[in-house]
């Protein structure tokens, strides 16, 4: 099967999703499916951006109505766990992102491999004579 077979990834979030996971994936995949090279190969990496993304916004709304500290029944500061899981959200985002080329980095990482196969064509071409 070659990468042209591989089927484009549907834009119809899975049916188990639903609230900001599912709003990701229906934000997200149009983008991808027209201006990157991503396929069903990816799906699994999109979805763990779509539940991060969810885990991100639900451990938000809990900050905003618990605040980052609490205090316990014996009077004892504890800290919000959804601090720590916006933390870890936060960066299986970025990695995720990283990933797909979502993030001005990846993208002119992306574009740097095509200049150097450029130059490596150049290079190659007037290793040969440069034909004539």
């Amino acid at each position: 099967m070659s990468i042209k077979e591989i089927k484009k990834i549907s834009e119809s979030p899975p049916r188990y999703f639903g609230g900001k996971a599912r709003y990701m994936w229906q934000r997200v995949v149009p983008v991808l499916n027209k201006q990157l090279s991503v396929n069903d190969l990816d799906r699994t990496l999109i979805e763990s951006l779509c539940v991060n993304y969810q885990i991100f916004r639900d451990s938000y709304d809990s900050i905003k109505e618990n605040g980052t500290q609490y205090f316990t029944e014996n009077g004892l500061i504890k800290s919000n766990t959804a601090v720590a899981d916006i933390d870890r959200a936060s960066k299986n985002i970025k990695a995720a992102c990283d990933s797909l080329g979502m993030t001005p980095k990846s993208r002119s990482e992306l574009l740097s491999l095509v200049d150097d196969e450029d130059e490596e064509e150049i290079d190659w071409t007037s290793k040969f004579g440069g034909g004539g």
